[in-house]
C-alpha cells in the first residue's frame, strides 16, 4: 500500500506569497504615471491634455486599491493570504473606511512595518513618517469618495475629462465675490444609487489640480515598492538599496498650495423599476 504524499499546506502558501511579490511589478506603474505627466506637459492640444487627465486620475484610484488590497493581505494569517488578495469592493471601501481614513493602530503598524521598517536608519524618518501619515488619509479620502469614478470609466465609459480652470466662489447679497478654491481639471461621472427604494442617476463633478494628483500617484507607489521589498527582504530576498523608494516634497509651500479641489453630485433622473 503506497502512502499519499504529505503537502506542506503552509510551505506551498508562503511560496505564492513570494512568487506573487517577485513577480509584482509595482515599478511599472510608477513609469506609466511619469509617462503620463510628462506626456501631459508636453502636449498643446486641449482634446488630448484632456484625455491624459483622465487616464492618470483612472490610474491612481486603480493604483490605491491596489495599494490596500495588498495592505489587507498582508495584515492576514499566511492561510488567509491567497483568499485577502480576492477581497470584493464591498469589504475594500469597509477596510479602508475603517483603518486608513483616520489614523489607527492598524495604520500606524502598516507605516511602521511593511513601509518604513528598510527606511528606520534614515536620517529624515520622523519627518517622513510624519509625511506619509497626512497623506495615506488623503488617499484613503480620495478613494471613498470617487470609487464610482473607477466603475464609470471600466463599464460603459460614462465619463468625460476636462483640462480647464474651475473657481469656487462665495457670493455675498452686495454682490461681494470671495474666492474659496481654484483647480485646473474636472471630471464629470455618473453613478447610480438607491435613494427611498428607487434607482437613482447621479452626476458627479470632481475638480483637482492635476500635479497634486501627480504627485499623490507617486506616493502610492513609493508605498507599494516600498511593501514589496519589505516582504522580500523577510523572505531573505533583499533588494538592493536603489531599489528602495523614497518619496519627499522639495518645495512644501508650492505643495501646499496645490491643496483644495470640490467634488458636488447631484440627482439627474430616477430609473424605472421593472
Amino acid at each position: 500500500m503506497t502512502k499519499e504524499p504529505v503537502i506542506d499546506l503552509e510551505k506551498q502558501l508562503n511560496e505564492f506569497k513570494l512568487a506573487h511579490y517577485e513577480n509584482a511589478d509595482f515599478e511599472s506603474l510608477n513609469s506609466k504615471t511619469i509617462q503620463l505627466f510628462n506626456r501631459f506637459t508636453r502636449l498643446k492640444d486641449k482634446k488630448k491634455q484632456n484625455r491624459v487627465v483622465l487616464d492618470l486620475y483612472t490610474s491612481y484610484l486603480q493604483t490605491i486599491e491596489i495599494l490596500f488590497i495588498n495592505a489587507h493581505a498582508l495584515s492576514v494569517k499566511i492561510d488567509s493570504f491567497p483568499s485577502a488578495l480576492f477581497i470584493n469592493s464591498t469589504n475594500l471601501r469597509k477596510f479602508i473606511e475603517d483603518n486608513f481614513s483616520k489614523t489607527t493602530k492598524f495604520s500606524a503598524w502598516f507605516l511602521a512595518n511593511p513601509i518604513f521598517a528598510i527606511r528606520r536608519g534614515d536620517k529624515d524618518y520622523k519627518e517622513s513618517y510624519e509625511l506619509y501619515t497626512h497623506l495615506l488619509k488623503e488617499i484613503a479620502s480620495d478613494y471613498l469618495a470617487n470609487f464610482d469614478l473607477l466603475n464609470a470609466y471600466k463599464h460603459g465609459y460614462r465619463i468625460n475629462a476636462k483640462h480647464d480652470k474651475t473657481t469656487l466662489s462665495l457670493v455675498t447679497k452686495n454682490g461681494e465675490q470671495f474666492k474659496l478654491d481654484e483647480s485646473d481639471s474636472t471630471i464629470v461621472y455618473f453613478s447610480k444609487e438607491t435613494v427611498k427604494d428607487t434607482p437613482t442617476v447621479f452626476e458627479h463633478s470632481l475638480n483637482f489640480k492635476i500635479g497634486r494628483v501627480f504627485g499623490k500617484c507617486i506616493f502610492v507607489c513609493t508605498l507599494l515598492n516600498n511593501l514589496r521589498a519589505t516582504t522580500l527582504l523577510y523572505y531573505k530576498k533583499q533588494e538592493k538599496g536603489n531599489n528602495i523608494a523614497r518619496f519627499s516634497i522639495n518645495d512644501m509651500q508650492k505643495w501646499g498650495s496645490s491643496v483644495g479641489g470640490s467634488h458636488f453630485k447631484k440627482p439627474i433622473f430616477s430609473l424605472k423599476k421593472k
